[in-house]
């Protein structure tokens, strides 16, 4: 047997409209699965502007096991707390030490040089962007019985005027907020704009504010955010009390120092200043993220506060998301449903962030003194409760979020806490293995380091290490030889806490664990939901006879 469709479902490359980290990391995860790919993008050379500044918790367990954390973490500038200031005096912190991740604070680098990491990785993978190349027009081609008859239908010109009619099997917009395609769709962007103007700049400052820690400041008016960038570099961000205009001068550096000036008790110097630029936040949402063969995702689908610092990281995250199901759908590897559980899975986790940024945004940026009066008053009280940190520090780093819902999501009798939907936290553990003589060898290992993120893997978590697993188990499972990965593992010996971390997730019985390409939980069941596996990868991942 062999897993697969009866017929090969594409031959076509996929098209990916806009080279944003959206948009590039699309075509890394397709083209690593062996997904042909076409990625344009109107705009010659890549920005400059560093826009986009945080990089979260989750985004960087992905880029971990994708290659890309070194580099990341060598320019980055860690934050680990971010320090709420109003009336003149600190009213509490949030702990992002406790984030539940090895990497356990924001980490602070420009988009540009996010950008560039993944720029590199493209060019590693072989894979060119097509700049100064723009998507004019498009249909969709009508679907038939025969594999690889649909699909869409794109005209592009390049930077020389030339055109060019491309047929690709799919389509995605990662095209940002000003979608070309979501308005030829005359698709809904619902949501608001927010009245306030703000100014923002990258320059540099001297005084008391730390190089560590996010700082921002409530006032009458709305709000002041620092954010440390690394060698007294700041990214500057504060309501502009003028209301001025997009379309005015940018904001000098006197104007700057007099925002901070009014909003901030404590006494800096600001200098150096990089660039600046005035904007207006909108708030706004797709409420589906795919017509038939075209698929949207970061800012093409939804655009809200920087509040959090999420916007770039949701959108990495929408494509890894998208990009495994649209490869093993293009291989004939996965029924063609499977591409259904991208909207399911990703919109509950945007209509989560719009809102509660949103409600973050309307707080601090009201012109209320009641209401200033009350974060005043309540802040302290609520961040100084362990409840409000692992809420806080679980939203804002993107780990606490899951596809419980998705009907991909499948949960048969646990003991532990861990449910399929979940993220599979990054726990040391003892890896087994059979020599030749069929005896169990142990190893020690991180759970990141053994997830494949090209296939799935089956975690035969708990129970006895010493023996092999049953010729049964691997009888029913042979139809997916090659599609995924089993792996024996044990708590980590002589690590009491890891112990703990272990039988909490897991259960203190033997367990079964199927991990996606993502790092996000399929299935999760007992020891005796084997017959229970094999019917959800027959729905989803038939085999079929040689």
């Amino acid at each position: 047997m062999r897993l697969g469709l009866k017929e090969k479902s594409e031959t076509k490359p996929v098209l990916i409209v806009g080279a944003g980290p959206t948009g590039m990391t699309a075509a890394m995860e397709l083209s690593r699965f062996g997904v042909p790919i076409r990625i344009v993008d109107k705009l010659l050379t890549p920005s400059t502007t560093s826009r986009a500044l945080a990089v979260q918790s989750r985004t960087l367990e992905l880029f971990e096991q994708r290659g890309l954390i070194q580099e990341m973490l060598r320019i980055g500038n860690p934050a680990t707390a971010a320090t709420i200031y109003g009336n003149g005096k600190c009213l509490g912190q949030v702990h992002l030490e406790q984030i539940k991740s090895r990497y356990n604070y924001i980490l602070l680098i420009s988009q540009a040089e996010t950008e560039r990491i993944l720029r590199e990785q493209l060019v590693r993978q072989g894979i060119a962007i097509e700049r100064g190349t723009e998507m004019i027009n498009f249909s969709q081609l009508e679907s038939s019985s025969q594999a690889g008859q649909g699909g869409v239908k794109a005209v592009l010109r390049n930077f020389e005027g030339v055109l060019e009619e491309l047929e690709a099997a799919y389509l995605i917009s990662a095209e940002g907020s000003h979608s070309m395609v979501r308005h030829a769709l005359n698709l809904q962007f619902q949501g608001k704009s927010h009245k306030q103007s703000y100014a923002l700049a990258d320059l540099y400052l001297d005084g008391d504010i730390p190089d560590d820690e996010l700082s921002i400041f409530t006032a009458e008016h709305g709000f002041l955010g620092v954010f440390p960038m690394g060698n007294r570099h700041f990214r500057f961000i504060a309501t502009d009390p003028e209301k001025h205009e997009k379309t005015d001068d940018d904001p000098t550096l006197a104007e700057l120092q007099k925002l901070y000036d009014e909003d901030s008790h404590i006494p800096v110097q600001l200098r150096d200043l990089t660039w600046s630029s005035r904007f207006r936040i909108n708030s706004r949402m797709l409420h589906t993220l795919r017509e038939d063969r075209i698929f949207f995702g970061g800012d093409a689908a939804h655009v809200h506060s920087p509040a959090g610092g999420q916007g770039m990281n949701t959108g990495i995250q929408d494509m890894i998301d998208l990009s495994w199901k649209l490869a093993m759908v293009w291989h004939g590897k996965a029924v063609p449903d499977l591409l259904n559980t991208y909207e399911e899975e990703r919109l509950s986790v945007i209509r989560g962030i719009v809102s509660k940024t949103e409600t973050a945004t309307d707080a601090f940026n009201s012109d209320s003194v009641i209401v200033h009066q009350l974060i005043a008053h309540i802040a302290p009280v609520l961040l100084s409760t362990q409840l409000v940190q692992q809420l806080s520090t679980g939203l804002i780093s993107e780990v606490a979020w899951n596809y419980r819902a998705s009907s991909l999501s499948q949960t048969d009798r646990v003991h532990g806490n861990l449910r399929a939907g979940d993220r599979l936290p990054d726990l040391d553990v003892s890896i087994w293995e059979s020599d030749a003589s069929g005896n169990a060898q142990s190893g020690k290992a991180r759970l990141y380091e053994i997830i494949d993120p090209s296939r799935f893997t089956l975690l035969v978590a708990g129970g006895e290490s010493t023996t092999d697993l049953s010729p049964t188990w691997k009888e029913q499972l042979s139809p997916w030889d090659g599609f995924l990965k089993l792996q024996r593992i044990t708590p980590a010996p002589n690590q009491p806490e890891a112990k703990i971390q272990f039988d909490r997730s897991f259960g203190s019985g033997q367990s079964l664990v199927l991990v996606r390409p993502d790092s996000y939980l399929g299935f999760v069941g007992d020891h005796d939901a084997l017959p229970a596996l094999t019917k959800w990868l027959n729905q989803w991942f038939p085999p079929i006879a040689n």
